[in-house]
């Protein structure tokens, strides 16, 4: 190949892969902007009925777009941080919705598969030595162990407490919920000129805001019931 069809070849690829970014960048915003409306419509709506059922479905899938642009941006932009938010969003998700599916939770191998992937992004984000990541990173470490738990016990086939599925599926959702709404926070943050917060405050406003309402919603809907 000729330098000249080589320089060709490289600046047509470089225009193939800037479309490919502002379209996926384009999804990645709506995805998360639908993601959050429709988050908040599942958190405040009837739990059950079909208002929330239907927000949640579509939360769920709009989050999904939201976590497979993410892992695409991160790689085009080399952004390890957005990376390993994405992939911590994904097992939220991910394991949220699987346990309106798969009411005893006995895992199934995609199950594993996600776990792995998930214990081997928190250890990344424990190791990048970033007080964000590692934050996310102590959270995430102490769901994996939840999750391992009531892994070992379904395969031995013990009993979980009662409702176990929809205390899992309520937490999650929440974090999933959570993580979307600090990524809008953090994303207008710099454009609010009345607010003046650090970074890292921007970052943790929501989760501390919102865990309370989660074990809130968790206690309401499962405690004492069989």
């Amino acid at each position: 190949m000729s330098l000249h069809r080589f320089q060709l070849w490289r600046a047509l690829r470089k225009k193939k892969m800037e479309t490919s970014y502002k379209i996926t960048l384009g999804l990645h915003i709506t995805s998360g902007f639908l993601a959050l409306l429709c988050g908040c419509v599942a958190v405040i709506s009837k739990k059950g009925g079909k208002i929330h059922r239907g927000a949640g479905k579509v939360f769920f899938f709009s989050m999904l777009g939201v976590c497979f642009t993410s892992v695409f941006i991160s790689i085009v932009k080399d952004n390890r941080f957005l990376l390993l938010i994405g992939v911590f969003s994904f097992y939220l998700n991910y394991a949220g919705y699987r346990a309106i599916k798969n009411k005893n939770l006995k895992p199934s191998v995609p199950d594993w598969i996600v776990l792995f992937i998930a214990a081997a992004n928190t250890f990344f984000m424990v190791y990048s030595m970033n007080v964000i990541l590692m934050v996310f990173g102590a959270i995430c470490f102490y769901i994996i162990i939840q999750n391992l738990r009531t892994n070992i016990k379904t395969i031995r086939n013990q009993s979980l407490p009662a409702l176990a599925w929809l205390k899992w599926h309520i937490g999650m959702m929440m974090g999933a919920f959570i993580a979307t709404a600090t990524a809008f926070l953090v994303v207008n943050l710099g454009s609010w000129k009345f607010i003046t917060l650090p970074e890292w405050l921007g970052w943790l406003i929501p989760t501390i805001a919102l865990t309370p309402l989660s074990v809130y919603f968790s206690r309401k809907y499962t405690a004492g019931r069989v």
